[in-house]
């Protein structure tokens, strides 16, 4: 690899971070009110001249004054000589509520990889390099506007930026952001302060929990280095504003003032009640309010509601409340949550429709089948914001196969049988170009009775790398992948273990959440692969247990990415793909080169774990393993003979398949009593993540400072970039960063 000084890599850096965005890759949304008529013509003259930044201005209006409006911007156009300016976009909105509705839609109109959002001042009142900023901005993966703000318990601080940019915990508009930073659900995002719940939104995804960045009025001298290598500050400010009480916000934008919440348990029978007692009674014990409504029992069935130390409200249909929507208008406030069956009855659609009213519209409605409520405590454990986000992530299983028809039905039969608990899940099948008629033949009879299902096949032999690097990609930052190759197989509550997971980690508290966590294994590890000398047998327990750790039993989180049966976030995907793309270039580094130092998986010359672990070193990375008894594990590997497993005498076969093979977690009842459940954890609930276990690719005690040390060590060792970079998902950021240019 050629050496580099460390002026020529700051160098580098500044060229990098002051490139702008493409031509035409950049929308802007400006709302027109009945007020801004006057001044209408001043308000779009930054946008009537030709650019080669901005393809399209959206501009929005009350539908009240569509017509009006469409005659003044009619008035002010034919005045103009100018004919290449960007295209304008009338959109009108009925919505009472501005942020809640049309600005969704406008930025889901939007197809550019940028947008710029505006209040209806437009650019005027800021400064002139702020607004040739916004107009030509820079590549940048965060928002980046002259208005930001840190929170504090009762108010906010506007920042002043100077010289540099400098870090927000959110902006409000204008400011300029990558698209794909908003959400597909940003209406539920919009309440009393949207701005504020779009910066905590951005905020997940930066490994230095920063909701935007701060434009300064003179940017003549603007040193975007010098500004990244200063990120980190805004994380020592939230840590003393977190330690003065600073209230955090949840995904809907409200402060969350209590733990306590309002649930409703909506059954026909008492029957079903008994089953979902676990959770009802787990709710009530932590201190939320639930209710019960029997619709097709008798008024006597309410005397059968309580058991042991869980008294209820119970209610069924009556002459003082004859239909759903009166008995909820009886309550004392609006659930937070609302619980039903998954069934076709006259209450299904009444419920339905009650709840796309005000005041229920921000009330979350979880359905759940019959037959999967006996398996469903686990949701008792699960915190109020947790729950409230329950049709929040969008999870799709993709799965890789070639030519093991076998392997392949196996593992389907095992999705097919699995619980999924209300949810429709999108399925995946990608098939290479060598699969075989037996393996066609499964697919083609093969029905998904959960959700749709998309097949992919190669036309061109790809081999596993692109396989499985190519069978899924997020469409927002609320969708993740479950990674499946042919010859795996999953327990019938794997879904139970990702949907409880990825709630508590990825939507509970600010204090379970961190960038560093790409994703979620089902595999429980038994062996550890990646020390030099060869794989060598591993017992979490065992180990915490040595170490004194106070629960041997707790998940923990470990570096090394799993490729039996995982899910892998959105953000951490986008980044690997950009990773690999530029490491596969060999632009600036040959791909014999050793990014990770002493591992195995250097030798993995075929395989895309190696380049992920990479990423995985040098940014600090985890993922979540599961930790339960006798190895009791969510997915399990048969270790069949294929890319990695070559042809060998059956006897040294079978041994090296019995390191491997871990029993898989069944249904929870009475004939398996001495199987691990999902509950069989730390105080029966997932424990907070700063109370996780860290451990390295070596499988030994660490922490998450730790490793993200090593990994910037080894980024400047490789790159002379500082090791204080923020972390971006930006592909020329990510170049600057890698040194891969």
């Amino acid at each position: 690899m050629p050496s580099h000084s460390k002026s020529d890599a700051s160098d580098k850096v500044n060229d990098v971070l002051r490139t702008p965005i493409e031509n035409h890759s950049l929308t802007a949304i400006l709302p027109i009110l009945s007020l801004s008529f006057e001044g209408l013509e001043i308000l779009l003259s930054p946008f009537l001249v030709p650019s080669d930044t901005i393809r399209e201005v959206i501009l929005i209006c009350p539908q009240t004054i569509l017509s009006d409006a469409r005659r003044v911007l009619k008035k002010i156009l034919s005045y103009s000589d100018i004919v290449d300016h960007p295209n304008l976009l009338l959109l009108p909105y009925t919505s009472s509520s501005f942020y809640n509705s049309t600005l969704t839609s406008a930025v889901f109109r939007v197809r550019t990889e940028w947008v710029l959002v505006l209040d209806h001042h437009g650019l005027q009142g800021l400064s002139s390099g702020q607004q040739t900023y916004l107009l030509n901005p820079l590549s940048i993966s965060l928002p980046v506007g002259p208005n930001g703000f840190l929170r504090f318990l009762a108010n906010s601080s506007r920042i002043l930026a100077i010289n540099n940019l400098e870090p927000a915990e959110y902006l409000i508009p204008p400011f300029v952001a990558p698209t794909h930073l908003f959400p597909r659900t940003f209406s539920h995002l919009a309440d009393s302060d949207p701005w504020l719940a779009f910066g905590v939104h951005v905020a997940k995804t930066h490994l230095e929990m920063i909701g935007g960045l701060v434009l300064p009025s003179d940017i003549s001298n603007l040193n975007c280095c010098e500004q990244i290598s200063r990120l980190p500050s805004l994380e020592m400010t939230r840590i003393e504003h977190n330690r003065t009480g600073i209230l955090s916000a949840d995904n809907d934008g409200r402060t969350q003032k209590s733990a306590s919440g309002r649930f409703v348990l909506v059954v026909p029978h008492l029957e079903d009640l008994h089953a979902f007692m676990p959770v009802v009674c787990r709710l009530q014990s932590i201190g939320h309010i639930v209710s019960v409504l029997l619709y097709q029992a008798s008024s006597s069935d309410t005397m059968h509601c309580s058991f042991e130390d869980c008294a209820l409200q119970c209610s069924t249909l009556s002459h003082t409340a004859p239909t759903f929507h009166n008995w909820l208008d009886s309550l004392d406030a609006s659930p937070d949550v609302v619980f039903a069956l998954d069934v076709q009855d006259f209450l299904s659609v009444t419920l339905t429709m009650v709840l796309l009213h005000e005041p229920y519209r921000k009330t979350t409605l979880i359905r759940l089948p019959r037959a999967d409520i006996p398996h469903s405590d686990w949701i008792g454990s699960l915190s109020l914001l947790e729950l409230r986000n329950w049709n929040v992530p969008e999870i799709t299983i993709s799965v890789i196969t070639d030519h093991r028809p076998h392997s392949l039905q196996r593992l389907l039969t095992s999705l097919t049988r699995a619980r999924y608990f209300g949810e429709r899940i999108g399925l995946r099948i990608n098939l290479e170009q060598t699969a075989d008629l037996d393996t066609l033949r499964v697919v083609q009879d093969f029905e998904w009775p959960h959700g749709d299902v998309f097949i992919h096949h190669r036309v061109i032999h790809g081999g596993l790398l692109p396989a499985v690097v190519e069978s899924w990609y997020p469409n927002s930052n609320d969708s993740y992948g479950l990674l499946l190759e042919d010859d795996i197989e999953v327990s019938p509550l794997f879904f139970a273990w990702i949907k409880m997971t990825i709630l508590r980690y990825r939507y509970g508290g600010p204090e379970n959440i961190s960038p560093s966590v790409f994703g979620i294994s089902l595999y429980q590890q038994k062996m550890i692969e990646l020390r030099p000398e060869g794989r060598r047998s591993f017992d979490a327990r065992a180990l915490f247990t040595t170490d004194g750790i106070l629960n041997p039993s707790t998940p923990y989180l470990s570096q090394i990415p799993c490729s039996w049966g995982a899910v892998y976030f959105p953000q951490h995907w986008r980044e690997f793909h950009d990773y690999l793309s530029i490491r596969l270039s060999e632009y600036s580094m040959k791909i014999h080169e050793n990014v990770v130092p002493d591992i195995r998986s250097n030798k993995w010359v075929k395989s895309w774990k190696k380049y992920f672990i990479e990423l995985v070193y040098l940014r600090g990375y985890v993922m979540l393993y599961p930790n339960y008894a006798n190895f009791t594990s969510l997915s399990i590997n048969h270790l069949e003979i294929g890319s990695h497993v070559k042809d060998q005498p059956a006897e040294e076969y079978l041994r090296k398949k019995a390191l491997f093979m871990l029993p898989l977690m069944p249904l929870t009842n009475a004939s398996v009593p001495l199987h691990p459940g999902l509950l069989d954890l730390p105080e029966q609930k997932l424990p907070s993540l700063s109370s996780l276990p860290v451990l390295d690719f070596m499988g030994k005690l660490s922490s998450t400072s730790d490793l993200l040390e090593r990994g910037t060590k080894r980024r400047t060792e490789l790159t002379g970039c500082s090791a204080t970079i923020s972390l971006t998902y930006n592909a020329r950021e990510l170049m600057c960063l890698q040194e891969f240019t």
